[in-house]
């Protein structure tokens, strides 16, 4: 620790050339940590899914609607505790940007399709006895000021059989999310009310929602469904909750190829232009380490003196680039449920510092080993 204050001042001895690399590091590892943790974020909630979940969709696209009569045969399949149909609509409660999206499902098995949906038993009877009520998410709920007993109207674009896209529900319940508290941001209504309301598409479905017996069993009653409809018009294809998401982000993109190329195009950009300002910082310093080594330093201390410079100076930048990606990642947690900055970015982000204080002071270290001191202060 003695020689901290001559570590500080060599990292500081130019301050505007200290600071450009601060915020080159810094910048890089901000990027690093926004990609790296909602890379991070995404996998760690494909992880909480439920495997004994499943969700029945089109072959052709999930996008495709399949018909009501499906539903009887798949509760036969042998394995299915539970199914319901899946109707999703996007809804506004009073103007753009305060959306509420309607789930139109059968209440009672939908509420019993996972200990995450956190909903009072006789608040679902309640549902079940009243056609028109509805069961709000939490999230909306306290942000629009909503209790039970309040009416809710949602203006959407599904029209109904009245000419209007004015949706009137009654709120018997609040449930909640107990895995994703930002989650429960839906309102649960009546499939058989939204299908005979609704204009277009009646007797459809989005998709199902089954419940298997068990984790170990869902795969095999995922066959079984896709088999029941296999050569039909209406072919299927069962996902677990797991592999639905997986698939709908890789529609979208291929997550680890993406970040992975950024971050190491990046990277090798630091490497580089990190390497060259050290080069230049010690070129400027011969004398000053010919000094050192006059005053009894070794060529050993003298190269631990410079890569100690690299590896403080890195992870000091790294931290500040990795706490700012820590301030702005939780923006994130609507669209997947990040809540704070995963743990391993930060540690794989602090050895990837050092790794690039090591890789990029490798060769100013071994000129500082080299120097001799009559060849270095004979140009002075």
């Amino acid at each position: 620790m003695k020689y901290l204050p001559l570590v500080w001042a060599g990292i500081w001895r130019k301050r505007s050339r200290a600071v450009l690399m601060l915020l080159q590091i810094a910048s890089a590892f901000l990027l690093f940590g926004l990609l790296q943790g909602v890379n991070s974020g995404i996998k760690e909630a494909l992880s909480r899914t439920h495997s004994d979940r499943l969700y029945v969709g089109s072959a052709v696209s999930l996008g495709v609607p399949l018909p009501i009569s499906l539903l009887p045969q798949i509760k036969a399949v042998p394995g299915v505790k539970l199914v319901t149909p899946f109707l999703q609509v996007p809804a506004i409660y009073q103007k753009q940007g305060q959306g509420i999206p309607i789930s139109a499902v059968d209440p009672e098995a939908y509420f019993g399709l996972g200990a995450d949906l956190v909903v009072p038993p006789d608040q679902v009877q309640a549902l079940a006895r009243n056609r028109t009520g509805a069961i709000l998410g939490a999230a909306p709920a306290k942000r629009y000021g909503l209790k039970i007993g309040d009416r809710l109207t949602l203006q959407s674009q599904l029209p109904r059989r009245d000419g209007t896209n004015a949706w009137v529900f009654d709120i018997v319940g609040i449930f909640e999310n107990s895995e994703q508290p930002n989650g429960a941001n839906t309102v649960i209504v009546h499939y058989d009310y939204v299908n005979e309301a609704r204009l277009a598409d009646r007797d459809t479905a989005l998709l199902y929602v089954a419940l298997a017996s068990s984790s170990s069993a869902a795969p095999g009653v995922a066959r079984a469904i896709d088999k029941v409809f296999a050569n039909s018009s209406t072919e299927t294809r069962t996902q677990s909750e797991g592999d639905l998401f997986a698939s709908q982000i890789q529609r979208i993109a291929d997550i680890d190829l993406v970040v992975g190329g950024i971050v190491s195009a990046v990277f090798f950009a630091l490497l580089l232009a990190t390497g060259a300002l050290m080069m230049q910082s010690i070129r400027e310093r011969v004398p000053e380490l010919a000094v050192l080594k006059t005053l009894g330093f070794s060529d050993e201390l003298v190269m631990a003196l410079i890569l100690s410079e690299a590896v403080i100076f890195c992870v000091f930048s790294a931290g500040v680039g990795l706490g700012l990606a820590s301030l702005i990642l939780p923006a994130a947690r609507g669209l997947i449920g990040i809540t704070a900055m995963p743990k391993i970015v930060i540690v794989s982000g602090i050895g990837f510092a050092v790794a690039l204080a090591l890789i990029g002071g490798s060769v100013p270290a071994w000129r500082g080993l080299r120097l001799q001191v009559a060849e270095a202060l004979a140009g002075r």
